[in-house]
Parts: structure tokens; C-alpha cells; sequence
């Protein structure tokens, strides 16, 4: 599954031009729609950040119903999110997790800034993104961003025993990574950072 995520990425990034013309059926919408109609078998579940540009699903080059997406800023790890993580591993069997940050993420540089305490939920937002600070990170704070995604697996494994059961059975991968927003292409944590 990872390396079928990994392939779509590079597939994504191979096609990234806007003058081809994409003529692949995995383009057609129409046929993903029917397939995925009366029931859902997504492949892997991606917890991102819920930035305009970081759609995983175009990313990986996958489709409607091939993935559970859980998008919220800084992708963090909250119990809404951990249910749902829960649900795609209990429920559909999910055999892979991704925790994906992103470069120039906007929390994540938030974290560096003052967030209005007027602002409840975003200010208890920006900190738990806070946790992940690393010293003398400049912007566009990418080193922050990847400890950022380490520590919500951490916290994923340290909050689900469900999550971390599968983990420890190896019936479960949970990896790290990060999506450049400028050129496209995604690095793995323990393998690219």
C-alpha cells in the first residue's frame, strides 16, 4: 500500500504539467463513482493538514473512495480525529496510516506567532502545534513541521489502543511525511528527511 502511494506520487509529480492532457481512466470520475457507489475499501487513511494545497487525493494519484482523509490545520491529533482513525482501522480494516505535514504551513507558522486568546479554539489549536516547536527554526519552519508530524504519531500510538495494538502486531503501518507545496513531491520520514 505504501509503495502504491509512493508510485501514484511519483506519477503525480511525472504529470506535473498542465499542458498534458490526462486520457488515464483513473481521471474519470464518472467510473470512480459507480465502483465506490454502494460500499468503500480505501487503502490507506491520510491525516493532513486542511491547507488548500495539500489534496491528497491528487497527490498520490488515487481517487474517490481509495482513501480516508481526515483534514484539520496543523494535522494534529484530537479525539474526533483519533475516532475516525479508529473507525478506518477497526471498522475497514485500514492496514496504513499516513500522517502527512506539509512545507509553508500556515499553523505551524502560527505556532511562531502570537494567536489572538480571544480566538478559543484556534489558540488551543496553535497550542498543541506549539509542542512541536524546534529552537532557532527559521521560516519556513520545515523542521518544526516534520517534528510535528513525528509527535502526532507518537500521540496517535500513545491514545489509541486500538491503533496501537495493530501497530505492535505489525497488521499496521503508521508513517510520517511531508508534501512540498512547491514542487509536488512528497518525502518519508526515516527516509527522505
Amino acid at each position: 500500500m505504501l509503495a502504491k502511494l509512493k508510485a501514484g506520487n511519483a506519477n503525480f509529480v511525472a504529470r506535473f504539467s498542465f499542458v498534458n492532457v490526462h486520457s488515464d481512466s483513473s481521471y474519470n470520475y464518472y467510473d470512480q463513482i459507480i465502483r465506490s457507489g454502494k460500499d468503500q475499501h480505501p487503502m490507506a487513511c491520510v491525516l493532513t493538514c486542511m491547507d488548500s494545497r495539500v489534496p491528497p487525493e491528487i497527490i498520490f494519484d488515487e481517487g474517490i473512495g481509495n482513501l480516508f482523509v481526515l483534514r484539520v490545520a496543523g494535522n494534529i491529533q484530537d479525539d474526533d480525529i483519533l475516532g475516525s482513525i479508529e473507525y478506518a482501522v477497526a471498522e475497514k480494516n485500514i492496514k496504513l496510516i499516513v500522517v502527512m505535514g506539509h512545507t509553508n504551513c500556515g499553523a505551524i507558522a502560527a505556532a511562531f506567532g502570537n494567536v489572538d486568546s480571544s480566538a478559543k479554539e484556534l489558540y488551543e489549536l496553535i497550542a498543541h502545534v506549539k509542542r512541536a516547536k524546534v529552537p532557532n527554526d527559521q521560516p519556513p519552519y520545515n523542521a518544526t513541521a516534520k517534528n510535528n508530524v513525528a509527535l502526532t504519531m507518537e500521540d496517535i500510538l500513545q491514545h489509541s489502543s486500538t491503533v496501537k495494538k495493530k501497530y505492535d502486531d505489525k497488521e499496521l503501518m503508521l508513517v510520517g511525511a511531508l508534501y512540498n507545496v512547491s514542487n509536488g513531491k512528497v518525502s518519508w520520514k526515516d527516509l527522505d528527511w
